[in-house]
Order: structure tokens, then sequence, then C-alpha cells
């Protein structure tokens, strides 16, 4: 099926995560955008930013879980071409009135339309790899969304911190690596780190990603929660742990035939 171009709504949100626009030559988004809609919530959040929003998957996966449907998200992103796809995604979906996208840069939110000390939730799939940590994409939009070309990652928990009201929420995903790094940011921001779960290919690999939350002006103490592995077997045998698409329900189209 094409991108569904012609689509319902209502299919089209079926369909999701599958047959977002994106353009052809910058960032495709991944599973870690997913785990961290998912990770989120949105719980009780009804103002939301999504900081770096991309193709507005985030964001947008957060609204298709609000089964209040009164949560609204802005988004921010700084390539131009990235605000087009995420607008266009959210008139696919039918979510125009409760998904808002701007361009700019996480380095400047002060001075952009988002309201500070106002949000309860604010989500971030940041570029946390370094300059010299990897091939650098030839790309400049996916070079930014990848490596800290354009704004370090202590710019976006800034960002978030000055968007949340006191005890609103900033959920992140990162690397366990720069996960020191993460943490240090976040407490010299007035975010205090309540939870934790670190994301494994399988459960006895080392973790390759890590989903932290802190809460804005929150006493300290934190839950890390149980690990989650994404796949069982190697080979021809991989499929998507049940724990998994339990978590994440979006990454069930990948998840192949089921074994019980």
């Amino acid at each position: 099926m094409d991108a569904g171009e012609h689509m319902t709504a209502q299919a089209a949100r079926e369909y999701f995560p599958r047959g977002l626009v994106q353009p052809e030559a910058g960032f495709r988004f991944s599973a870690d955008a997913l785990l961290l809609a998912c990770f989120a919530g949105p719980g009780a959040a009804r103002r939301i930013v999504d900081l770096g929003t991309g193709c507005g998957v985030v964001g947008l996966a957060l609204l298709l879980r609000d089964g209040a449907g009164s949560a609204s998200v802005t988004g921010l992103d700084v390539n131009p071409e990235m605000v087009r796809a995420a607008t266009a995604n959210a008139a696919r979906l039918g979510l125009t009135e409760r998904f808002s996208v701007m361009p700019g840069s996480v380095s400047e939110v002060r001075g952009s339309a988002i309201e500070g000390g106002a949000h309860d939730l604010v989500v971030c799939n940041p570029p946390y790899r370094t300059p010299g940590s990897g091939r650098r994409p030839k790309d400049a939009g996916r070079d930014a969304a990848r490596f800290e070309a354009v704004a370090p990652v202590s710019d976006f928990v800034r960002a978030a911190a000055y968007a949340l009201r006191t005890k609103g929420r900033a959920c992140f995903i990162g690397l366990p690596e720069r996960l020191a790094g993460l943490l240090a940011d976040m407490t010299a921001s007035g975010l205090e780190v309540k939870r934790m779960r670190f994301v494994h290919s399988r459960i006895e690999d080392a973790a390759r990603l890590v989903l932290v939350e802190g809460v804005r002006g929150a006493k300290p103490g934190m839950t890390v929660e149980a690990p989650l592995a994404l796949y069982a077997g190697r080979g021809d045998a991989t499929l998507l742990t049940d724990s998994a698409v339990e978590f994440c329900p979006f990454m069930a189209c990948n998840a192949g035939p089921r074994s019980r």
C-alpha cells in the first residue's frame, strides 16, 4: 500500500506508524521514538511539547494514546522539511486541531511562541551522539538528528525545564554511555530524576538505550523499572518479545509470527 494519500483519518490511525510522510533524504524515525512515546504516557498531561519533533511521530503517538482526547501537542524542529512533514502527518491522521508544529531551535526556545512554565509534559528524542563517535551522514538533516551538530543535549534539557510547569514531566531517550551527562544536565535545570528504564536488544545483552523521566521541582526519589528486552532468539528465529509489544503496541506491525 502507498503512503496512503487517499486513506481516511481512521484508516491512517490504524496503519500508524506506517505511512508517515518523511523527507526522502532526511532523518527517518526509528523504534526509539515509539518507545519514548509509550514511556511518556501521556498520562494526565494536557499541554505537551515535543522538542526536535522531526516528522511528528512522538507527539502524534501520544495523541493516539490519549484516551480522553483532550491533550494537545506543540512540536518544535529546526529543519523546515521536518516541520512540513509533521504538519502533513497531523493532517493525515485528522489531528490538525490538536497538533501544531513550528520551526525553531531549542537553544532559542525562550524567544519562541512556546509559553514558559505552562506545560504538563515535554518529550524529547535528542541527537544524542557526539561528533566523532561514529560515521557522520552526508545529509545535513540526518546529521543534525543523530549528532549534536546544531544543539547539545543540554540545550534540549534546559528548553524542557523552561516549558514545564512545576511538577510537570520531561521524558528523554538516550544512550546509556551518556546517562551521567544527561542526569547532570537535568539536575542543573531543576528536573528531579524520578523514573528510568533500560532498553536491551536482548535480555542477555548490554543496554543500548535508556528512558528517563524527570519532574520539575519534585522531591528526590527515583524508580528504576524492570529492563525491557526488545527481541528474543537469533537469526531467522528473531522475534519481538511479548513484553516489548505490550509496552509499545506500535511496534506490533513488525512483530512477525508470535510464539506462545
